[in-house]
């Protein structure tokens, strides 16, 4: 599912990628090389929990963060999934403007699909 924002300075379109297991280097691994596969320039944190790929003039931010840090954001998504916080220790935020929807939709879908993740519905496994 995903979630579009107004904010001051345009609409922001967000998608999240709930993992069912702790973010780990294995994790790190797949996740950067989803977003090299974007093409555009990328971006990361030291800890490799933050990034960000900027693509056609574009901007797309990915954190990741353990799910007390969303909770009350996130609780809704949770219950439409049928999923409990104690289910999901980290999640995947994917943000950016609503001009790059189709980008960030994209990358939340391979994101869940290459870490075994669940989003919007859907539950991605290898």
């Amino acid at each position: 599912m995903f979630l579009v924002e107004k904010t001051d300075m345009s609409i922001i379109t967000t998608g999240h990628i709930f993992l069912k297991r702790p973010y780990e280097v294995a994790n790190a691994t797949a996740l950067k090389q989803v977003l090299q596969e974007q093409g555009g320039e990328l971006h990361g944190s030291s800890d490799e929990r933050y990034w960000e790929l900027i693509k056609h003039q574009l901007i797309i931010t990915i954190k990741v963060q353990p799910i007390t840090e969303l909770l009350d954001q996130c609780q809704t998504e949770l219950n439409l999934l049928g999923l409990a916080p104690d289910d999901v220790p980290e999640v995947i935020t994917v943000e950016g403007l609503m001009e790059s929807v189709d980008l960030c939709q994209s990358i939340t879908d391979q994101l869940a699909s290459s870490l075994a993740g669940v989003t919007g519905g859907a539950e991605h496994c290898h």
